[in-house]
């Protein structure tokens, strides 16, 4: 069961069936964590304090298909011909697609019941950390396309890419690219509509990269490859995860207790905010560091302020609310606005 002070990091691989080097750079990391966990305090630690939802194949009808070959196809879509990485809910546009590949779906609901704070998704055939948005209308493929948390998605992506053995180098990129400090925005790259990593973030408040782990998608010396990518990943992935820790995060509840699915947190001066989706009420805020206003708001509740939010590097800051529902009020009950938890001091919330 996932308690309030773990953070749960979300990493596929093999999303299209011929890119192969997540699937082996996964499948090496849960053996690392489960033969390193009485071994290294550094692993128990970390294993103490995350939960690691690792799925190192998402199209494994795909991998089945697939055969040797830098820059084919073979293998890619599912096995209804479905690219998975076209097939996710489009969140600019008004309505609902219809079909869904099956291994889209189980995806989306696996996604929406673990409340992943950082995601990852493992690609193939380049070399390169790249973050939202991947589409935006009315901008073409090579304009940059600004998310809200544009400054901490460069964050992410800087960490991954600086503590990877050759992503940052321009010069061991691929093929001509030339991603300054091995990252990229996704609609300044190319352009994609229905990917994974924009709908994990708009509609699962989870803040997700695509890493592109090598040039030639499935290398013939394939078993070469995966020690390569666990030496040369290694550092990235527990950088990456460690990143799941700098977060704001709490509960947000009534005066008696009651989890408040749903309400929203938000951080003044960033338009997308994030919601209690766990059944205990927690939520979980990813930030750079500094000093934040954040409100936890709620329909049929007094919104609920807190200034001077104190964010730090590597460190997790909780801040916990507990909202006064608007009918108490009219109906003349007595309320204590400052409920006594050691969370709360008066002067430091204020009711909207």
């Amino acid at each position: 069961a996932v308690v309030s002070t773990q953070s749960t990091g979300k990493y596929v691989g093999n999303m299209h069936g011929n890119e192969i080097r997540g699937r082996g750079l996964l499948m090496k990391l849960a053996y690392y964590l489960a033969t390193q966990y009485n071994a290294d305090s550094e692993v128990q630690r970390l294993v103490d304090s995350t939960i690691f939802h690792l799925i190192p194949s998402i199209n494994p009808d795909g991998f089945n298909n697939a055969v040797p070959s830098c820059s084919g196809v073979t293998g890619r879509y599912t096995s209804d011909g479905t690219d998975m990485n076209r097939d996710f809910p489009n969140h600019w546009t008004i309505g609902t697609k219809m079909k869904f590949a099956t291994e889209t779906l189980l995806l989306m609901e696996h996604a929406k019941t673990i409340t992943p704070v950082l995601g990852i998704s493992f690609h193939d055939g380049a070399l390169v950390t790249n973050y939202p948005w991947d589409g935006q209308p009315g901008l073409y493929t090579g304009q940059y396309a600004k998310s809200p948390d544009d400054d901490l998605f460069i964050s992410l992506a800087k960490t991954y890419s600086y503590n990877h053995a050759a992503m940052y180098d321009v010069s061991q990129q691929c093929n001509g690219d030339s991603f300054a400090d091995g990252i990229t925005n996704g609609n300044k790259w190319y352009k994609v509509f229905n990917g994974m990593q924009d709908w994990n973030y708009v509609d699962n408040d989870c803040f997700e990269v695509t890493i592109e782990l090598g040039c030639c998608k499935y290398p013939s010396d394939a078993q070469t490859t995966f020690s390569s990518v666990w030496s040369d990943n290694f550092n990235s992935v527990f950088a990456f995860t460690a990143l799941a820790h700098q977060t704001v995060r709490g509960t947000v509840m009534t005066l008696d207790g009651t989890p408040l699915l749903g309400a929203t947190i938000s951080v003044e001066g960033i338009e997308k905010g994030v919601h209690v989706r766990h059944e205990n009420g927690y939520y979980w805020r990813p930030l750079r560091s500094g000093v934040y206003t954040i409100t936890a708001t709620k329909t049929g509740y007094f919104p609920l302020i807190r200034r001077n939010v104190a964010v730090t590097a590597g460190e997790t800051t909780v801040v916990n609310f507990i909202l006064i529902s608007r009918n108490q009020v009219l109906n003349h009950e007595k309320v204590d606005i400052y409920h006594p938890e050691k969370n709360f001091k008066p002067g430091e919330e204020d009711l909207l």
